[in-house]
């Protein structure tokens, strides 16, 4: 009997060692845990088409690209808009250089037409009284 004894005591803890333990469910985010103990617990997919300059690169060397990148961006944006109001001041300068030469154009005219009428009132008024018209 004392054979017994060992041999179902060896057999007792010998299932046991061979029995795989099942996992503790994990808290997926997302619902990414299966919850059977025989499958692997899935993790984030590897980035693995990038090249590898840019899978080394951290989240800080990626942020200061970035902030580098957008203020390039801003400069050149600001550049654009000078550039816009520059040739917009050039163009109403032109604007403004016509309308003021039409504007001397058409009071020349006036002047010339008002000088002929006045001219041609004097003439009037030195013939009636030189009496040279009649």
């Amino acid at each position: 009997m004392s054979e017994a004894g060992p041999s179902t005591a060896t057999s007792s803890t010998t299932p046991s060692s061979t029995a795989v333990e099942p996992r503790p469910l994990g808290k997926g985010t997302s619902g990414r845990v299966s919850g059977k103990w025989w499958k692997e617990e899935k993790k984030p997919i590897k980035r693995t088409h990038l090249p590898p300059v840019l899978k080394s690169k951290s989240w800080e060397k990626q942020k200061e690209a970035m902030n580098r990148e957008k203020a390039i961006r801003q400069l050149i944006r600001e550049q654009r808009e000078e550039r816009e109001q520059a040739e917009k001041a050039r163009k109403q300068a032109i604007v403004d250089r016509r309308k003021a030469k039409e504007e001397k154009e058409r009071l020349e005219r006036m002047r010339e037409k008002m000088s002929a009428k006045k001219l041609e009132r004097l003439k009037k008024k030195l013939g009636r009284t030189k009496k040279i018209n009649q």
